[in-house]
């Protein structure tokens, strides 16, 4: 994937993007700094489509209607080998671009999502963007809480490294952790729907304390990026995605 993996990033009227989150920026000036990219858009698996968390409606279907008109790729598969950058998610509207961009692209959001924002096996979220030097109390014990609509999830592969279980509260189910394609989260940690219950675990508790250490290096961002870190490990994912139809120039004979 490293040397084969090729992205096209279209240029949009302006290459200066405002991003609500640091790891959104994160992601972006990695991409832009990365072999992944390509100039030659014939060469690319995916088609990244940049811009602002601040965009309007009206303006993010102009620049897609722009993107249908000027390149032929969006045309060929309506979207769907395109990916988008947003964690503030998009508005609903009937205009056949925004519609077409929601239900067909990948969207690469925030962890943890907003409401309703988020289509699993399509999406991807990023892990945040964490100082892990930062002075936290964490591990000591065999199991860490974290509540899922608590700003303390946001620690969850710090409470990973430090070799403590994660114990989820959570109101319903969770399908947007990172990267549920690659990291096996039921083995890693236990989710509680309603509240905090008592948990015994001897052996499993073990292999899911030693899994969640290997883990939480998928969930750490580096500058520049390290192989397996949390930009490669979004790629991985993005690979995962690609369009498996090659698409061929039809020449007459």
């Amino acid at each position: 994937m490293f040397h084969n993996f090729k992205v096209y990033i279209y240029q949009t009227n302006t290459n200066q993007y405002n991003f609500e989150t640091e790891h959104e920026s994160l992601f972006y000036s990695s991409l832009q700094n990365s072999s992944y990219v390509t100039q030659q858009p014939q060469q690319a698996h995916l088609f990244f489509l940049p811009f602002s968390s601040n965009i309007s409606t009206r303006s993010l279907a102009r620049l897609v209607s722009r993107i249908r008109q000027d390149f032929p790729y969006w045309n060929r598969s309506l979207g769907a080998d395109h990916f988008y950058l947003s964690c503030a998610g998009i508005s609903n509207s009937n205009d056949r671009n925004i519609v077409e961009l929601k239900k067909n692209a990948v969207q690469i959001t925030c962890f943890p999502t907003r409401r309703h924002s988020f289509v699993p096996h399509k999406d991807i979220t990023l892990p945040p963007a964490i100082n892990v030097h930062a002075p936290v109390k964490l591990g000591g014990g065999e199991f860490c809480v974290v509540e899922y609509g608590n700003n303390k999830v946001l620690w969850i592969g710090e409470v990973m490294r430090f070799g403590c279980v994660p114990m989820v509260v959570t109101e319903g189910t969770v399908n947007d952790m990172p990267f549920m394609d690659v990291l096996k989260w039921k083995e890693m940690a236990v989710f509680m729907k309603g509240g905090v219950k008592n948990v015994t675990w001897t052996a499993r508790h073990e292999n899911m304390r030693r899994l969640g250490v290997v883990a939480s290096k998928h969930l750490r961002w580096n500058r520049p990026p390290l192989p397996l870190d949390a930009f490669n490990t979004v790629m991985y994912q993005l690979w995962l995605r690609r369009h498996t139809v090659r698409y061929e120039s039809i020449r007459s004979n």
